[in-house]
């Protein structure tokens, strides 16, 4: 788990990835960031982070889930942005906090809507991914985004889900890749070596992965400018989330930037 806590007097904003390489993207003294967790340790991760020491007052204005997904719209290539307006898990949904969101898109016109389904597995296999599509409608899946979301609800803060396709659609992701997964959010290079010496002919699907993940990672950029451009701008207000300010000022990707974020409300139950 990596972890930076966020400066005195500025804007307070928990930040979740599920991999090292994300947080490193996404990294500014405004943040806490959280990488490498998931399913349980995840969950008590965020609980500690998000409360004071006497376990009431939260300690941040709004959480963000930030990182890579697999595609599930099969119109979705290689790094195309989402900005998710819903998570979907286990029956469940969580709305993402609508103006936040909005402001987003106000710098990243292209990014995509929709929902992000969450699972706790990776869905790796093109069948799997098809399937998870047709059950839920939903655009890109990850392995975080469902928790953020409860952990949200139940802090009562807002969230948002910043994403980028890795993986699209119509791929399968091989096992060498998730045998990389590293549980401290790096990579496993013994076990990805073991992987592809037992499974030689999964070269080529890697080196395509390598492509996609090169083409997430540009969207991901343009999704922690956006972030922190927004978090630069709440400081001009003394508090996170405090008004939207004035003008826009300069460009993102030749797009006005938004003022500060303002999350109105947690989402409802």
């Amino acid at each position: 788990m990596a972890a930076s806590r966020a400066d005195a007097g500025a804007p307070r904003w928990l930040v979740v990835t599920g991999m090292a390489f994300e947080a490193r993207l996404l990294s500014w003294p405004g943040a806490t960031t959280l990488s490498g967790l998931r399913g349980d340790a995840l969950d008590a991760a965020m609980i500690a982070a998000l409360h004071d020491d006497a376990g009431s007052a939260p300690r941040y204005a709004g959480l963000i889930s930030f990182g890579v997904a697999g595609g599930l719209d099969p119109a979705l290539p290689p790094g195309s942005v989402i900005l998710a307006d819903a998570v979907a898990a286990e029956g469940s949904r969580f709305d993402t906090d609508a103006r936040w969101t909005s402001v987003l898109r106000m710098a990243l016109p292209a990014a995509v809507g929709g929902t992000i389904a969450g699972t706790d597995t990776p869905a790796a296999a093109v069948a799997d991914k098809r399937a998870l599509h047709a059950a839920t409608g939903a655009v890109a899946v990850d392995m975080e985004s469902h928790r953020i979301a409860a952990a949200a609800r139940a802090a009562g803060l807002p969230f948002v889900v910043c994403r980028a396709i890795a993986d699209p659609a119509g791929r399968r992701v091989p096992p060498a890749a998730l045998a990389a997964f590293g549980a401290d959010g790096g990579i496993a290079m013994r076990a990805l070596s073991a992987s592809l010496l037992k499974q030689p002919a999964q070269l080529g699907e890697l080196l395509r992965l390598a492509g996609d993940a090169a083409a997430a990672r540009r969207g991901l950029r343009r999704l922690a400018a956006a972030l922190r451009c927004s978090a630069y701008r709440s400081s001009d207000h003394g508090a996170a989330g405090a008004g939207t300010g004035g003008e826009p000022g300069a460009s993102i990707d030749g797009e006005a930037p938004p003022a500060a974020p303002s999350p109105s409300s947690p989402s409802s139950p």
